[in-house]
């Protein structure tokens, strides 16, 4: 049998080609299987020859991308599942089942029965001579059709029983993984949601935060892997707006930090972090840091900001994913074997496999095992189950992150919709009414908060997490250079020396934008650690040197980078949480948390929320549109600031790059609006603080406004352009509020 199956492929090649010994042996042993159970092997050998060569070589790529330009051009939607199996029918040259897909689907398009034409026989055999001519890898290519070939000859049932060793006749793969491993696809718990009410903290904040600290801990504990979890914070009218805000940054830190793991992988690199740290943070004793333990939890993945309908306040809606490290193995979904490798994790805790079966039909083009996890191979499946599909109206409806007139309820519906699938199990913490039922065909109950006799706030805030940067800084200070335009004082050097150097209590008020961690060339740290400390360590000498009474208007974003934390490849890189993590350092501080005020940014450029068709759940992600303007105060604000509340400001981003050409001399300028927000509440003979000048935007509108102002600016090309800007701006007499400032 062996011998018939290598002849019958051989006679197709233009050359002369064997297979692998490996691929030899494993065809033997298969060959053999086949005959004690009574399985034959296919004869139409050309038929599976030309399938395997048609998808190795993705031969028919070009007419798959014309069928999608067609029902394009026809006004015809095709989701992925859709997509898939009209590839796998060009492949196999299969226009009958391919018409009837449309007619099941109710489309009507004979444009779109005339743009199936799979490659011809003949141009199949012409590229599969073509790889020996031109490829000089030809013999991997080879090997990789041959495994499909092989693998393509039995019958399915066969060949994944005889690869998995498991005389198991589940045609499903997921159902050949659940009896395996019962609990892996298990959706009981596939989606959270923690709805906070205002009743909550009818005691104090700390135990209503609490109360909802626990829900957290618990939710990780029941939920299924790599599921979500939604937390709704509204806007209470026995709350501030600042008491919102720290919640946000109590949650996140938690949810993100809370459980302490030893991890025995060769990914974490503590003795390699704990070296940048230390050497960047003298004060710091190893022994009690812990660089041994990871802080790990949920992943915060996005902050939807919800604007309410009667006025400019908002509510806020986190979601946090779980994704627990599990090292069971879990076999190849093409071929079932467990002949496979621990390949990497792409995503942090995500564990990925490749598969070392020499015949799996899935192995790549030049012969390398099909990689996988778990977590994508379950998402794909679901992309397949039409019943999942999300309509077009809420993808659209929710491809930004900031959105006006919101209620709960539909936001809730979006959470259920964009991160659950059909028959599964959602729970809510909840001290609303509430009776289980069925809701868009998911299983929901409830669950009530449960009040701690532990003060997990407490415990977490003083974990060595935070010990790892909270740490004074007591350099020497380092000489600074400074010069003046009009009211404008500019400052050449490191804020925190130039800081040091002021007299306590001279700034009524202080707007700033400062670098983001590792975002730009000019802003780099070894971990999240460095950059927190040097923020820690400035933000003390800019509370020194506010009056009581001024404010602090602090913007931020949560963009994607890596921690440096944990993982230091790529693995590791993930949406920031910088917002609560400097709300947590300006309480320590002893600032006090006002609000924020959310910059809108609009219909920004990026492509985050491309779905690839993809209308299912775990796919729709929003465009990140919104930055934090945080509003401190130190003590009390001030009359003339009683007026900057949280709220969302629409302003659109400054346009620095026309024709690839940086026409403003910054990486990320901010426009001239965010500083107004502040010094027009300004009276003359005040002072504004930016510790972090840029390209001069605050110091230009401050001298516009005739309030004096203090700008400190550490790069010494950026310094030069605040001095040019300030010299083209300081003769323009003919300001108004909302014209562009000339940068």
């Amino acid at each position: 049998m062996k011998k018939t199956i290598v002849q019958n492929f051989q006679k197709f090649l233009p050359c002369k080609w064997n297979p692998t010994d490996e691929q030899l042996d494993t065809l033997d042993k298969l060959c053999l299987f086949a005959k004690e159970k009574g399985v034959n092997p296919r004869k139409d050998y050309e038929k599976v020859l030309l399938e395997a060569v048609n998808q190795k070589l993705a031969l028919n790529n070009a007419v798959y991308k014309h069928i999608l330009d067609v029902a394009f051009l026809e006004k015809v939607k095709l989701n992925y599942i859709l997509k898939t199996k009209i590839k796998n029918f060009l492949d196999s040259t299969d226009m009958d089942s391919y018409i009837l897909l449309l007619q099941k689907n109710k489309i009507i398009s004979e444009k779109l029965i005339k743009a199936f034409t799979p490659v011809r026989t003949k141009d199949t055999k012409k590229a599969l001579a073509n790889v020996f001519d031109n490829d000089p890898l030809y013999k991997d290519v080879y090997a990789s059709i041959f495994s499909r070939f092989c693998f393509n000859l039995f019958d399915t049932n066969c060949t994944t029983a005889y690869f998995s060793g498991i005389n198991d006749s589940s045609e499903n793969y997921f159902d050949f993984i659940n009896h395996k491993y019962p609990d892996i696809c298990n959706r009981e718990h596939a989606l959270g949601i923690i709805d906070i009410s205002p009743d909550l903290f009818k005691i104090s904040y700390e135990n209503g935060c609490n109360a909802i600290l626990q829900a957290i801990k618990s939710s990780y504990e029941i939920m299924n892997n790599h599921c979500v979890l939604g937390v709704y914070i509204p806007h209470f009218a026995s709350l501030s707006d600042g008491m919102q805000w720290k919640l946000y940054s109590d949650i996140i830190l938690f949810a993100e930090k809370f459980e302490k793991d030893k991890i025995n992988k060769s990914y974490f690199k503590w003795t390699k972090i704990a070296s940048q740290t230390c050497n960047y943070i003298e004060r710091i004793v190893p022994y009690n840091a812990e660089f041994e333990y990871a802080f790990q939890g949920f992943v915060f993945k996005d902050c939807f900001i919800l604007q309410h309908t009667e006025d400019n306040k908002y509510d806020l809606m986190l979601i946090l994913e779980k994704n627990s490290r599990d090292e069971r193995i879990v076999n190849c979904p093409a071929c079932r074997s467990d002949n496979i490798q621990g390949n990497s994790y792409p995503i942090l805790n995500v564990k990925s496999w490749e598969c070392e079966n020499p015949l799996c039909p899935d192995r790549s083009k030049y012969n390398r095992g099909k990689r996988y996890s778990f977590m994508s191979l379950f998402r794909q499946k679901e992309m397949m189950n039409d019943t999942n599909l999300i309509p077009d109206i809420s993808i659209t409806k929710w491809h930004l992150d900031c959105l006006p007139i919101v209620k709960k309820q539909d936001a809730f519906e979006m959470l259920v919709k964009h991160y659950s699938c059909v028959n599964d199990g959602i729970f809510v913490y909840t001290n609303e009414k509430f009776t289980s039922r069925k809701y868009l065909n998911r299983r929901i109950r409830a669950y009530n908060y449960k009040q701690t006799h532990l003060n997990l706030l407490s415990d977490f805030k003083n974990s060595t997490f935070f010990y790892r940067y909270i740490q004074a800084n007591y350099r020497n200070i380092r000489p600074v250079m400074q010069t003046t335009f009009g009211n404008a004082t500019v400052i050449c050097g490191d804020a925190l020396d130039a800081l040091r150097k002021m007299d306590n209590n001279i700034i009524d008020g202080t707007i700033t934008s400062p670098p983001y961690y590792n975002a730009k060339s000019y802003s780099q740290w070894p971990n999240i650690y460095c950059y927190l400390y040097d923020m820690y360590n400035i933000f003390i000498e800019i509370y020194r040197v506010m009056k009581e009474g001024a404010i602090l208007l602090f913007n931020i974003f949560d963009y994607f980078d890596n921690e440096n934390s944990v993982a230091l490849s790529a693995m590791g890189n993930k949406r920031m949480i910088l917002g609560a993590y400097m709300i947590d350092i300006f309480q320590r501080i002893g600032f006090s948390i006002c609000g924020n005020i959310i910059w809108n940014k609009g219909e920004i450029q990026g492509n985050r929320s491309f779905n690839q068709g993809n209308m299912t759940p775990y796919y729709q992600a929003p465009l990140n549109c919104w930055e934090h303007i945080l509003i401190l105060s130190k003590g009390i604000k001030r009359s003339e600031y009683v007026d900057i509340v949280s709220s969302i400001v629409n302003i659109h981003p400054v346009i620095k790059i026309i024709q690839g050409k940086n026409i403003v001399g910054h990486e990320a300028p901010y426009p001239c609006e965010i500083p107004q927000l502040l010094i027009e509440k300004m009276k003359k003979g005040m002072t504004v603080l930016d510790p972090f000048l840029g390209s001069g935007t605050t110091s230009i509108v401050a001298n516009q406004y005739n309030i004096a102002s203090i700008g400190i600016e550490k790069n010494c090309n950026y310094f030069q352009l605040c001095q040019e800007n300030l010299n083209r701006n300081k003769s323009d007499n003919n300001f108004r509020v909302k014209q562009q400032i000339k940068i």
